[in-house]
């Protein structure tokens, strides 16, 4: 790929190797505070009546 001819990028070769969407997930969360709070309380309507 260029830019004004010049070279900015270089491709590679994939690997084709297709990753299920929970092998593509593992380890992108490193950790997650109060795991048994809910979240978005503040969202339910029907907790604001």
């Amino acid at each position: 790929m260029t830019d004004h001819q010049k070279p900015t990028s270089d491709l590679q070769p994939s690997d084709n190797e297709t990753l299920s969407p929970l092998e593509a997930l593992r380890g992108s969360v490193l950790f997650y505070i109060d795991p048994m709070e809910p979240i978005g309380v503040d969202d339910w309507e029907a907790l604001k009546d």
